[in-house]
């Protein structure tokens, strides 16, 4: 299985390996979005960051699904990043799995 096929079938989406390509820059964009909002730090992520954070996503939503958009971030997100800010991205990146539990 290709590092392709493999990213998809974990991520449970259909893509060609230029989708994955197309899908990592774009997470990428993400990422360095949220790194310019707030410098990577061994710290949490204050409040006042979270409407930026999500804003970056919607901007750089790497599928057309919100929910599912959201969830593959926050399972790609660089493992070089410390504890405390991964789990800040996801504290304000958890509103937009609403729909998630609500479909």
């Amino acid at each position: 299985m290709s590092k392709a096929e493999a990213f998809a079938a974990k991520h449970d989406i259909a893509a060609t390996s230029e989708d994955v390509a197309r899908i990592r820059r774009v997470l990428g964009r993400l990422y360095d979005a949220v790194e310019a909002i707030e410098p990577v730090a061994d710290t949490y992520i204050q409040i006042h960051a979270g409407d930026a954070i999500r804003s970056a996503f919607i901007k750089h939503n790497p599928l057309s699904g919100q929910a599912h958009g959201a969830a593959l971030a926050l399972a790609e997100m660089p493992a070089s990043w410390p504890t405390k800010y991964r789990a800040s991205v996801a504290y304000h990146l958890s509103p937009l799995l609403e729909e998630v539990t609500n479909s």
